[in-house]
């Protein structure tokens, strides 16, 4: 599969299989998301100082991966603003991933989601060579760039 050329891309191309359900409340779901992916992404405006901070850290083995749900409206409202700073600091898109959970929090595909149980959503989840470095629960505590700066300063 050829990587996409952005962090927003790859989140609407995630959805893109709720989109076509037949299930009305799944495809309803995903529409509102998809709604979000715009609206969010495009009025989120990440502070300049922190992010040529974030970008001198940053580098291709810096991997961040999201678990989610599209029912759930913190996902809904922050996961197109994670995509906002990954493609501002020009973070590699096939080093992200959206991970979809239903309501009670179980994993929907044998994936990341089924490796690291959550109980709060969106968890994100931010890795360097591979290792954990940490993780945002549900909203940052001051915002999605500087919460990922905090964590990828040693």
């Amino acid at each position: 599969m050829p990587a996409q050329n952005t962090h927003r891309q790859k989140l609407e191309l995630a959805i893109q299989p709720d989109l076509q359900s037949t299930d009305s409340v799944q495809k309803t779901l995903a529409g509102k998301f998809k709604e979000s992916i715009v609206t969010e992404y495009n009025n989120y405006i990440p502070d300049n100082q922190t992010m040529d901070r974030l970008r001198k850290c940053w580098n291709d083995s810096v991997v961040v991966k999201v678990i989610g749900g599209n029912w759930c409206s913190d996902t809904r409202r922050e996961l197109p603003r994670i995509c906002r700073v990954l493609d501002g600091v020009g973070a590699n898109a096939d080093n992200f991933g959206y991970y979809k959970v239903n309501k009670d929090k179980q994993p929907l595909g044998q994936d990341f989601s089924a490796e690291y149980p959550v109980k709060k959503v969106p968890s994100v989840f931010v890795f360097r060579s591979g290792k954990l470095v940490g993780q945002i629960i549900e909203t940052p505590s001051k915002s999605w760039e500087s919460n990922m700066l905090k964590l990828l300063i040693p």
